[in-house]
């Protein structure tokens, strides 16, 4: 039987953010009270605890410790590290409650560490994606942006992101299944909270690997599914596919959103896709799902959208690796999702919130 994750029950959304509000507000208390330097100089010093982070789940040191504690010596003759170094390494992330340090340098999980072992609801790949070299050197590479207006891939690497991934299976492959456990986070709680079931025929254009597509379907029963992305990039999504029982009911077509797409779905998604690609690029293929879409059918952007407040975002901070990754891609406000689509033949019908960072803004051709 496949190894099907267990469906975290979680409060209203009104509570998850009052509770975060709260959170915010005991930080900022907090931080209120220490000198302006303190802070700051700990807001800096972050940039140590990121990279030990993904050097443990590069490592797989959580997976090495799922069945027991184990020394570092033996941690390091498992992972071919030094072990000195090693132990520097987790002993910091210890101090943070990622990992525990015993008696006699041993080390064993917490429930933080899990999060970066090779399991469902885990955070290992996203981790050795977003942390690991090459977007490290990217980060690196921010102040370029900044200066000049461009993206740092091009100017580290002269090429583009996706072109980059094309040749790259062995980064290609983290980037996918890095894509694939942000979608296991928080698909779930995505395919409840819009009416899918109502549509006979779902496409997810440029959908990876299928996982969104799949828990859509799964807690549907109604709809069919069609698959959309390029050949490099759906190439494993067949069996993702069958672990859910839903080969049956989904097809994969090969191809890219600039090019033909399918022209019989009654809902076309796009996941992440617009706030990779700046104005010009995104009308373009907005225009183009909008020639190919059935007058009735309906168009579900699920996107960050930025709001205009003071106040802690996962969007803003994703809107900088959109500056450093990618050629003019960003996240954007309400009004301009509004222009956007409007721009490109399409007017917004409503914008549904959910538990994750991501908004469904739900639009139909004018």
């Amino acid at each position: 039987m496949p190894d099907h994750p267990k469906k975290t029950k979680l409060p209203p959304l009104f509570i998850i953010n009052a509770t975060i509000g709260f959170r915010n507000f005991l930080l900022k208390t907090a931080a209120g009270m220490l000198p302006a330097t303190y802070v700051m100089l700990e807001e800096a010093s972050k940039v140590w605890k990121v990279k030990a982070i993904e050097i443990a789940a590069s490592l797989n040191i959580a997976g090495h410790l799922k069945q027991q504690p184990l020394s570092v010596d033996q941690l390091a003759g498992l992972t071919g590290t030094d072990a000195d170094a090693l132990y520097r390494v987790l002993r910091a992330l210890a101090g943070e409650g990622i990992f525990k340090e015993l008696p006699g340098r041993v080390f064993k999980n917490t429930r933080l560490s899990l999060a970066i072992a090779p399991q469902k609801d885990s955070v290992k790949y996203f981790s050795m994606h977003h942390i690991g070299e090459t977007n490290w050197a990217l980060t690196g590479d921010m102040t370029y942006c900044v200066k000049t207006g461009k993206n740092a891939f091009e100017h580290k690497f002269n090429t583009t992101p996706f072109e980059h991934l094309a040749v790259h299976p062995d980064e290609n492959d983290i980037f996918n299944k890095a894509m694939t456990e942000t979608a296991e986070l928080s698909g779930s709680i995505m395919a409840d909270s819009y009416p899918f079931g109502k549509y006979k025929t779902i496409v997810d254009i440029g959908g990876g690997q299928g996982l969104l597509l799949a828990q859509i379907l799964d807690k549907h029963p109604g709809p069919t599914g069609i698959l959309f992305d390029q050949p490099h990039v759906v190439a494993s999504a067949k069996e993702h596919l069958a672990d859910n029982k839903l080969q049956n009911r989904c097809t994969i077509t090969e191809g890219s959103f600039f090019d033909a797409l399918p022209v019989t779905c009654d809902l076309y998604i796009l996941k992440n896709i617009i706030h990779d690609w700046n104005d010009q690029d995104s009308q373009r293929i907005l225009k183009n799902v909008h020639h190919y879409m059935p007058g009735g059918a309906r168009l579900l952007l699920i996107e960050t959208i930025i709001k205009a407040d003071n106040k802690p975002s996962f969007g803003k901070f994703i809107d900088l690796q959109m500056l450093i990754g990618t050629q003019g891609g960003r996240e954007r406000t309400r009004d301009e999702f509004t222009a956007l689509l409007n721009d490109s033949g399409f007017r917004i019908t409503k914008i549904i919130n959910n538990a994750t960072p991501f908004s469904f803004i739900e639009a139909v051709k004018k």
